[in-house]
């Protein structure tokens, strides 16, 4: 979620609309009039974030009485200060992993994350209604005397998560299959749709070596419970210098040092490498010392890197997509670092024969 926002009527005129309010109201305890929503800017999915208040035109309407309201977020309300307390309301459709949600959100909450109370849900609708986490991105807050501090913080949230053992957990596996649909989107959407490059012109050989290679890293490498969309506008500022985790709904168990990637390789910030590397080992340390079987130093790096570059031309392709297909153009402008971060790599590990076959054609077409 970000920081802009679009104020509606509690009552829109679409029938979903509608559903949504009074099923709002209905967990509020509340009369459909008092239940105001502002529309939050979202993530890249379908699903839509509101901002909900109470407001009453006459304060003897809300009642002290109301428990159930009261009880949401455990702030006691009365009729002087019910305007001014805020929770987030959630349309969120059936292909978005709804049931997976609230099953992630619990087992982060278990081992001490900081996510948002669940108050209510319903999953055949796809209504939620939240802890509100406020406006304050991390993104926003990554100055050069606080992002030292903050990264750490994250990277202490990641060792949490990685902590978590994966035989426990019922989580999709980022498996082969899930790496060859992930990495699909590249050439169909940046190289074919995006660039407009013809199918005599694309380079099945090296594009499969290179997945091939790719896909081996991801495997090879301790695997742990990911978040996978680890990253600086996915995580909030809150109070008292805690960080809050949103987006969390497509966890999975993946390679070690996806997470990590997301964090530090972020889409829409840029790090120098020594800045990357530090924060890295940082991160490794922290795994060593709860007992976790890590790679070393140098092997964990390269880890990072192609995972990152397996990351990096999926964006490419999904970043296209959303521009392309859903009328979400402010993407493109984040594609410049995404494609930095996919030539770094591409030129850093040429002497790799799978990457410098690759490269050597990339840069022929791009």
């Amino acid at each position: 979620m970000t920081q802009s926002t679009k104020v509606i009527a509690p009552h829109t005129g679409a029938r979903d609309d509608r559903r949504f309010s009074t099923w709002l109201a209905e967990v509020l305890a509340v009369p459909p009039s008092a239940v105001a929503l502002t529309q939050i800017a979202g993530d890249a999915s379908p699903r839509r974030y509101f901002r909900l208040r109470l407001q009453f035109d006459d304060p003897s309407d809300f009642s002290s009485e109301t428990e159930s309201t009261q009880a949401l977020g455990g702030v006691p309300m009365t009729s002087s200060t019910v305007n001014q307390h805020s929770w987030v309301a959630v349309t969120s459709p059936a292909s978005e992993n709804n049931t997976a949600f609230l099953q992630v959100q619990q087992m982060l909450d278990s081992v001490g994350c900081v996510v948002p109370a669940q108050y209510a849900s319903d999953l055949d609708r796809g209504f939620f209604l939240m802890e509100d986490f406020g406006d304050v991105l991390l993104a926003t807050q990554l100055t050069p005397d606080a992002v030292d501090r903050h990264y750490l913080s994250a990277l202490s949230a990641l060792g949490k998560i990685a902590g978590i053992p994966a035989d426990s957990v019922s989580l999709p596996r980022f498996d082969a299959a899930r790496i060859a649909e992930e990495l699909s989107v590249f050439p169909e959407w940046f190289l074919r749709t995006h660039l407009g490059l013809e199918a005599e012109a694309m380079a099945d050989e090296p594009w499969d070596d290179l997945r091939a290679l790719l896909t081996d890293v991801c495997l090879s490498q301790p695997q742990c419970v990911v978040h996978r969309d680890f990253h600086s506008r996915n995580i909030m500022c809150l109070p008292n210098d805690r960080l809050g985790l949103i987006d969390f709904q497509d966890a999975v168990v993946g390679p070690i040092t996806y997470d990590p990637v997301s964090l530090l390789k972020d889409c829409y910030i840029q790090w120098p490498r020594s800045d990357q590397l530090r924060w890295l080992e940082n991160y490794r340390q922290t795994l060593l010392s709860t007992g976790a079987l890590v790679p070393g130093e140098f092997a964990f790096i390269r880890d990072f890197d192609l995972v990152g570059l397996q990351r990096h031309l999926r964006v490419l392709g999904v970043f296209a997509r959303l521009c392309l297909r859903d009328g979400k153009p402010d993407y493109l402008k984040d594609l410049p670092l995404v494609l930095a971060y996919t030539r770094e790599m591409l030129a850093l590990y040429e002497s790799e024969p799978a990457i410098a076959a690759f490269s050597e054609w990339f840069e022929g077409v791009v």
